[in-house]
């Protein structure tokens, strides 16, 4: 298993992609492309839990983390798909530090948390990994969406909450609730980012965002940026056959 979170504390830049589709194919592709996590998108992609799992199953021994970004911030969702083996969690729509708190406690067992403690989970290898329970919370990534502009006037709670890990801005969301959807160059919006990074990097905790190519995840890596998520699969797959007909003429 890659723990992600030690990697980030180490100092490390991570890299993955999204992926919108319930196919295990697709997911061992990519782990084996090389990235560091998989990110399987259950607010708007089409996968379900038993998807997720058998994409867990393909990206195993790959050194790539199977992370989720859960429909919303729904402790019963979270709970489920922790015991399924997913090793991160993503939050959309947190706009304050009490449902950064909330999100954190789906994810913890008491008494840090509210989690559930079933046995025989895949999570504990159906009960043969009981040294699971002991290790869930220095293991799993939480990571909380900023998508809203009263999340950004929160950021400084947000941040300080105690088991977030990542802060991840939400550009097209945010540019949607400032009635600019899209407009990811708009001063507006921009500035509003800004204070998202300042915020973050200064509590210390992992800065992260969408990244439309490599070359701009490379940018901002250089501007402080440790997790970024650059397209999915079906991004990739499509931008390929793109190029592959240009390069044929067609």
């Amino acid at each position: 298993m890659t723990n992600l979170k030690a990697r980030l504390k180490a100092g490390e830049k991570l890299l993955g992609a999204w992926t919108t589709t319930d196919s295990p194919d697709n997911a061992e592709v990519m782990a084996l492309a090389g990235i560091d996590f998989l990110l399987m998108d259950h607010e708007h992609g089409q996968a379900t839990l038993p998807a997720a799992i058998a994409q867990l199953r393909a990206i195993k021994g790959t050194g790539c983390a199977g992370l989720m970004r859960v429909p919303s911030n729904d402790a019963v969702y979270i709970k489920r798909v922790l015991d399924a083996g997913i090793q991160g969690i993503m939050v959309p729509q947190v706009g304050t530090a009490e449902e950064a708190r909330a999100a954190v406690a789906a994810c913890r067992y008491p008494p840090g948390g509210i989690r559930g403690a079933a046995g025989g989970t895949r999570a504990t290898s159906y009960g043969a990994d009981m040294e699971y329970y002991g290790r869930a919370a220095d293991e799993l990534l939480v990571i909380v969406q900023i998508e809203t502009p009263e999340a950004v006037e929160n950021m400084a709670a947000i941040a300080a909450v105690d088991g977030v890990d990542v802060v991840f801005v939400g550009p097209r969301d945010l540019s949607a609730q400032i009635g600019k959807l899209n407009r990811f160059e708009d001063p507006e919006l921009r500035a509003l980012i800004t204070r998202i990074e300042d915020a973050t990097l200064k509590s210390g905790k992992a800065l992260g965002t969408v990244a439309p190519t490599g070359a701009v995840a490379k940018q901002l890596f250089d501007r402080g940026y440790s997790f970024l998520i650059s397209g999915n699969d079906m991004t990739h797959l499509r931008a390929s056959i793109v190029q592959m007909m240009k390069e044929a003429g067609r």
